[in-house]
C-alpha cells in the first residue's frame, strides 16, 4: 500500500529534522528557515506570557498580550510556508517538451513562473521573520529581566530564519531573466534587511544588562 504524503505539520519534530537531511524529501533550506522562525516566535510568545513584566504594570501586560497575539499569527503563517509544491511545479516545467520554438517559449515561460513561485516562499519567510523581530523589540522592552535569555534566543532564531531565507533567495536570482523583476526583489531584500537590522538592534539594546 502506497504511503500517503504527509505535510510538515503532520510529522513529529524528529521526523522533520531527519527529513531535512534526506535527498528524497522536499524539506530543505527554506523549510528549515521557516521552522527556525516559528520556533523563535514561540519562544517570544512564551516570554510574553510570563507572570511578571518589566514594571508589573497594566501597560506592560497590554503590550505583551498584543505582541504575543501578533507573534502567534506570524508563527502560523511560517508553519504554512513550510508546506509548498513549488519544487514539483518547477520540475514539471523543466520537463516540458522543447522540440519547436513555440514549445521552447512555453517551457521557458513556465519555468520562470515556477521560479517566481519558489522565490515567493523565502521572500515571505523573510517578511514574517522581520515582522516577528519588530515584535521582539516590544517583548524585550516590556518583559521582566529574567526573560532576557528567552527573548535573546527568540531573536537569534528569527535572525537565523531571516538570513537563511535571504541566502536561498539570493541564490535563485541568477535564474531569472526579467530585469524589472530582479530589481524589485533586490530592493525588497534590501528593505527587509534594513527592517531586520533595526529591529534586532532595538531588541538587543534593551536586553543588555546595565552596568552594576
Amino acid at each position: 500500500m502506497a504511503r500517503t504524503p504527509r505535510g510538515a505539520s503532520d510529522i513529529s519534530l524528529r521526523d522533520f529534522i531527519e527529513a531535512i537531511g534526506s535527498a528524497d524529501e522536499t524539506h530543505g533550506a527554506v523549510s528549515t528557515a521557516a521552522a527556525a522562525g516559528g520556533l523563535g516566535s514561540s519562544v517570544l510568545v512564551m516570554a510574553a506570557a510570563l507572570p511578571h513584566t518589566r514594571s508589573d504594570s497594566v501597560a506592560d501586560r497590554t503590550k505583551l498580550i498584543e505582541a504575543a497575539t501578533a507573534l502567534s499569527e506570524v508563527r502560523e503563517q511560517l508553519i504554512e510556508t513550510i508546506e509548498t509544491e513549488t519544487a514539483v511545479k518547477l520540475f514539471t516545467a523543466r520537463n516540458m517538451p522543447q522540440a519547436s520554438d513555440t514549445q521552447r517559449s512555453e517551457r521557458q515561460a513556465a519555468i520562470q513562473l515556477a521560479l517566481r513561485a519558489s522565490a515567493d516562499v523565502p521572500l515571505e519567510v523573510m517578511r514574517l521573520c522581520a515582522r516577528a523581530l519588530e515584535l521582539a523589540a516590544t517583548v524585550a522592552a516590556h518583559s521582566a529581566r529574567p526573560a532576557s535569555a528567552d527573548v535573546q534566543l527568540g531573536v537569534t532564531l528569527l535572525k537565523g530564519g531571516f538570513d537563511g531565507s535571504r541566502s536561498n533567495l539570493e541564490g535563485k536570482l541568477s535564474s531569472f531573466i526579467e530585469a524589472a523583476y530582479i530589481t524589485s526583489v533586490v530592493e525588497e531584500i534590501a528593505r527587509l534587511s534594513d527592517v531586520t537590522s533595526a529591529a534586532t538592534r532595538a531588541a538587543e539594546s534593551v536586553l543588555k544588562v546595565p552596568p552594576a
